[in-house]
């Protein structure tokens, strides 16, 4: 996502069937602040697969990354910016006013302009959207926003006094550039790098983001596992340095803990469908 007038924006349909579309949103930016209100004609549901962003809504600015979502309102101005440079990849879950009702619930069952967490099968899912055959896609998007909607708000405490939230923000930065790196001493260099004491960044992370640091790496990790193994990652014991794990068996471990199955089931799961063959 994106209001920095030097960013590059890039869209794809995965999907649409008239009334559920998913489009792919790749942004290309450097690091920038918030910049001008933006707005779309439908509601829709942000799910980021790589890379971080900000968000203000409702005078509140938030970060966005792989792993959480954000449900914006039709006609709402929202700004975006770029705490660090990269930009990022978003698929977007939009529907009407009737068939946004049908999917979540009468009162739309998920809050607009809040921060949403998603459970590892749910990242899954998202990125699956993205291979899976086009005419099922809208369905897939559907189950997704209907999942979500019932399980409710996932957002942590929106009462953190603003020094707090300033402090796990940072954090989260470093975090979104220094997650695949093996840092030993993660809690110590995330709070030197948020400038306050490891202990109070721990307490202000969990209350900001509903997690721990590490199970908030963990998350950016799974999601980056996720996409290179969409993309046909063959070789496992490369992937898996390069997330920062030890070794295969301690990847396979993790992925096996936030999926249930192995890199190798999952990757086959990813993979695009195989063109039918003539009769």
């Amino acid at each position: 996502m994106t209001s920095d007038p030097v960013a590059t924006l890039d869209t794809a349909t995965v999907g649409d069937d008239g009334d559920v579309r998913v489009t792919d949103v790749r942004c290309r930016a450097r690091a920038a602040p918030a910049g001008a209100a933006e707005a779309g004609p439908l509601r829709r549901l942000v799910l980021p697969l790589r890379g971080v962003f900000s968000c203000v809504a409702g005078g509140e600015e938030m970060l966005l990354e792989p792993g959480s979502g954000i449900v914006l309102e039709p006609g709402e101005g929202y700004r975006f910016g770029h705490p660090v440079d990269g930009g990022d990849q978003c698929l977007v879950l939009a529907a009407g006013e009737a068939a946004w009702a049908e999917l979540a619930g009468p009162s739309g069952g998920l809050p607009a302009g809040r921060r949403l967490v998603l459970a590892p099968p749910d990242l899954l899912r998202a990125v699956r959207l993205r291979t899976a055959d086009r005419q099922a896609v809208p369905e897939l998007a559907a189950l997704t926003l209907g999942d979500l909607a019932a399980r409710g708000d996932g957002h942590p405490s929106a009462d953190l006094p603003p020094s707090r939230r300033r402090v796990a923000d940072r954090a989260a930065e470093f975090l979104a550039v220094h997650y695949a790196e093996p840092l030993p001493r993660l809690l110590d260099a995330a709070a030197a790098a948020a400038g306050c004491s490891p202990y109070h960044l721990a307490r202000a992370f969990r209350a900001a983001y509903g997690v721990t640091l590490h199970a908030y790496r963990e998350r950016l990790r799974t999601a980056a596992a996720l996409r290179a193994l969409a993309e046909g990652a063959d070789d496992l014991a490369t992937l898996a340095v390069s997330l920062g794990y030890a070794h295969h068996g301690h990847f396979t471990r993790r992925l096996r803990r936030a999926l249930g199955a192995p890199p190798s089931r999952v990757r086959d799961a990813l993979r695009p469908p195989l063109p039918a063959s003539p009769r």
